[in-house]
């Protein structure tokens, strides 16, 4: 039986180690952004092991990279990140990760505290942070308040702000109808700039960021972190010739 001077050694311990001590939860991995947030979670530091979601048993290499049947038992995790699909998301066929729609919002968040969760980031697709469609739009404010009802100690929305919405809502048309091309003249820079590579980082630094409470991260917020802590990521502007 471990006594309780060993118990306290053992914390002592791992607190002192220079392995990262948190865990996350990792649901809804699809996409381009969903897939460039799994790759930063599992490759970089703030994380000691990653729990994904997946629909389907597979393999791991990895002792970071985690796969855990949704629904099947119960992970322990302190962060969670859920990225939220919609018609315009890829999904390759076969894809072994569990996929969440909007409307699973509410039952993933709930999902998440069941596993102990504490800070909870819930995803935009990438194409509703870049306003490349009509249909982008924040998530239904019944779903919000709901979100904020489920207990988080921190809750951080990406989406985009009603600043972005403003902007966008006379682009969409023109958008689908010419490309993307057009879109880098028209669309606002901090738009612009947000490869799903440097939205992933982006939001992972806001998350570091964010306060106790609710934080809504937009486009424009994105934008700035990526001018402030990765100025190289930031792509020049288009020019018209």
């Amino acid at each position: 039986m471990t006594s309780q001077p060993d118990i306290l050694a053992a914390r002592q311990h791992a607190a002192s180690s220079s392995a990262p001590a948190r865990s996350a939860l990792a649901l809804g991995m699809v996409g381009a952004l969903g897939e460039e947030v799994l790759a930063q979670l599992v490759g970089g530091t703030d994380y000691r092991v990653v729990h994904v979601g997946v629909s389907q048993p597979i393999g791991s290499t990895s002792a970071r990279f985690r796969p855990w049947m949704v629904g099947v038992g119960v992970v322990v995790a302190d962060d969670g990140f859920l990225c939220v699909a919609d018609a315009g998301t890829f999904v390759p066929s076969g894809s072994p990760i569990r996929v969440f729609s909007e409307s699973q919002i509410i039952s993933a968040a709930q999902l998440a505290r069941q596993c102990g969760v504490s800070r909870f980031v819930v995803i935009a697709p990438l194409g509703a942070l870049l306003q490349m469609n009509r249909s982008a739009s924040a998530f239904d404010p019944h779903t919000e308040v709901a979100l904020r009802e489920v207990g988080f100690e921190r809750l951080v929305i990406v989406r985009p702000t009603a600043a972005d919405l403003a902007r966008s809502r006379g682009l969409g048309g023109v958008v689908r109808s010419v490309g993307r091309t057009l879109a880098d003249i028209m669309l606002p820079g901090y738009t612009r700039a947000l490869s799903a590579q440097s939205a992933a980082r982006a939001l992972l630094e806001a998350v570091r960021q964010a306060p106790p409470g609710v934080s809504i991260v937009g486009a424009r917020e994105l934008r700035a972190i990526v001018d402030a802590k990765f100025p190289q990521a930031a792509p020049k502007a288009t020019k018209i010739r």
